[in-house]
């Protein structure tokens, strides 16, 4: 099975706190790189390339959904897309649900493709209709980046649709393979119906009634062989991250891009809108290892997995991985959860993760493996290489909490990133209650004579309970635990529910506080990473600005942004690296990371 269903009440670990194959890779790379990424949350900048590979996978994903015996290569986009989700971002299972392939009539045999050659055609005119929407839906996600960079006018239509072909063709083979290779059992099981636990997605629903609606009789067809070869691979519909495998002890995760299993042989395949070249190769096939040691174990450690593969779409090569033995994964499994004890079960300080990065590895083009460069280290393309010791940074050596800046009589005195706090238990009465039918409640509520509006921004934390209870009415006691509590300009205070809070109506095991023990304005003092700057144009017509910068100290690290005209004129002087001091700030947060916001009455000095 490719996908892992959770047990809520057995999952210890959460959904933000797994490791995966990219941390592993990030972390053996660099630990200080890891420590930036991965504990500090500082992201890297989001150029074009980056969204290109996710157009190009979700062009190739949607086309291996639709049939050549179910929609003329005329048809629209969204023929098989409207599909039933679950609460969970699944697939739903419930019986009852309307699929779409369903509800469409199949096309006559002497329409269907006849061989290889037609069913490239088809493919491509499928393609032809999936990127360019596929293309533009990130390009404007690239947009909305606060760190993108580069340029999107050099992103090329037809360099993404010739690897979208490549990675069709890749395919072809394997329908090709079927076609000449499939044996009666197999066949006559696709023709009554029978599907996977996880089947390929393909517009019908988990179980069919009956024979195959494009089952034909006598020997398969070509247009049967792509039905039947086709692979799974995350549906295009679901909610990101929704269908991951997960071990079975729930610390580690990963998501494959392709799996083939028609003839009983698995073959796990990853993705990649590259030509192969450089060092990241090699994080791709010590990615597919971690894949199959997560397949092994996902399987009660009775399956393996018996092919690896690369697809380097912008070099038209497949790379064939060599799987691992059980040996190997064994010993890979033991160490991986090692290392989830050592950097995500107890988060590590930024002393145990050096500036001392692995040499950079030599690829040429198909992920071939050759020299690696001499005149190069891993640290020159590093976006951090400005605030690390291991580029041109130095250590973080800020130590002082009290400042006296120009034009103020008194000191300044700030506190210390790990000391910022948002997050209350409290006990409320509800003021008011309004319940809609496609939204979640807008609640006010109140404590002594403080009130507050409550915004619920999700419908479930991260351990899959319903932040607010069915039911509540006016004048109810309920306690609101680890919430945010933020203010605006007039002092009006607003608690927010996220992945991390929850609404209860018990104050079992809580430490109780008041409304009062909110802080509406805090100093902070630290070494800027990065700034950044967002601009467009509102509902109203009228022009927007805003600026960033992401402040950290040792082992904590804070974003904080606001509009253009209110960070004044030490906001440009301001470079990566230099120690700054903000002072009256407001406080925010979504889940784990801690926002600061910049009004009118706010300040900032550049200490350095």
């Amino acid at each position: 099975m490719p996908v892992t269903d959770v047990v809520l009440q057995d999952d210890s670990v959460g959904p933000y706190d797994r490791l995966s194959s990219s941390q592993v890779n990030t972390y053996r790379s660099c630990k200080r790189m890891w420590f930036y990424e991965k504990v500090l949350k500082l992201k890297i900048l989001q150029i074009p390339v980056l969204y290109v590979g996710r157009a190009v996978e979700e062009a190739i994903c949607r086309t291996l959904k639709e049939s050549p015996s179910l929609m003329l290569k005329t048809a629209s986009e969204l023929t098989l897309s409207n599909i039933p989700i679950d609460v969970n971002g699944k697939p739903s299972r419930d019986k009852s649900a309307k699929w779409p392939a369903n509800r469409i009539i199949p096309l006559p045999i002497e329409n269907r493709p006849t061989s290889i050659d037609e069913l490239e055609n088809w493919a491509l005119a499928r393609l032809e209709i999936h990127l360019p929407t596929a293309l533009e839906n990130a390009r404007k996600d690239w947009n909305r980046q606060e760190r993108k960079s580069g340029d999107w006018s050099e992103v090329k239509y037809d360099y993404c649709l010739e690897m979208c072909l490549n990675g069709i063709r890749f395919h072809l083979d394997e329908v090709n393979h079927c076609y000449n290779t499939i044996d009666d059992a197999t066949l006559n099981d696709w023709r009554q119906g029978k599907r996977d636990q996880w089947p390929a997605p393909d517009g019908y629903g988990y179980h069919l009634v009956g024979t195959h609606s494009l089952s034909v009789t006598g020997p398969v067809t070509i247009a049967e062989a792509w039905e039947i070869a086709r692979p799974w691979f995350v549906e295009p519909e679901s909610e990101k991250f929704s269908m991951n495998a997960i071990h079975p002890d729930y610390w580690f995760q990963g998501e494959y891009d392709i799996v083939y299993r028609w003839d009983g042989n698995i073959k796990i395949v990853d993705i990649k809108a590259s030509k192969g070249i450089g060092d990241r190769s090699g994080d791709y096939v010590e990615q597919l290892r971690m894949y199959a040691m997560l397949w092994w174990v996902t399987h009660k450690k009775q399956e393996t997995v018996d092919n690896l593969q690369i697809w380097y779409l912008g070099a038209n090569v497949s790379k064939s991985v060599p799987t691992p033995s059980i040996n190997e994964m064994s010993e890979m499994e033991n160490n991986l959860r090692q290392l989830y004890l050592d950097i995500k079960f107890e988060k590590p300080s930024i002393e145990k993760c050096p500036a001392e990065p692995m040499a950079l590895r030599g690829f040429s083009q198909g992920g071939v493996a050759t020299t690696a460069p001499l005149d190069m280290i891993r640290c020159d393309r590093c976006d951090w290489q400005s605030i690390c010791p291991g580029g041109s940074g130095k250590e973080y050596s800020l130590v002082e909490n009290e400042f006296h800046v120009p034009g103020l009589v008194s000191q300044i005195k700030t506190v210390d990133l790990k000391d910022l706090n948002v997050r209350f238990n409290l006990e409320v009465v509800i003021d008011s209650i309004i319940y809609s039918d496609d939204k979640t409640p807008e609640l006010k509520v109140s404590q002594s004579n403080n009130r507050a509006r409550v915004d619920i921004l999700v419908p479930k934390n991260q351990d899959g309970r319903i932040t607010c209870p069915q039911s509540l009415i006016k004048g109810q006691k309920i306690y609101l635990k680890n919430v945010i509590l933020t203010s605006n300009f007039k002092g009006e205070l607003t608690i927010k529910v996220d992945p991390l809070a929850e609404i209860l109506v018990s104050s079992d095991g809580l430490d109780l506080q008041s409304l009062l023990d909110f802080r509406a304005r805090w100093n902070i003092a630290g070494m800027v990473a990065y700034k950044y700057e967002r601009k467009g144009i509102g509902r109203t017509g009228r022009e927007w600005h805003r600026k960033g910068m992401v402040i950290l100290d040792e082992n904590n690290s804070i974003k904080v942004s606001g509009w253009a005209n209110d960070w004044g004129h030490q906001y440009e002087m301001a470079e990566e690296g230099s120690y700054v001091l903000l002072a009256n700030i407001e406080l925010d947060a979504w889940a784990n990371q801690i926002n600061g916001q910049i009004g009118r009455n706010s300040r900032v000095h550049l200490l350095s």
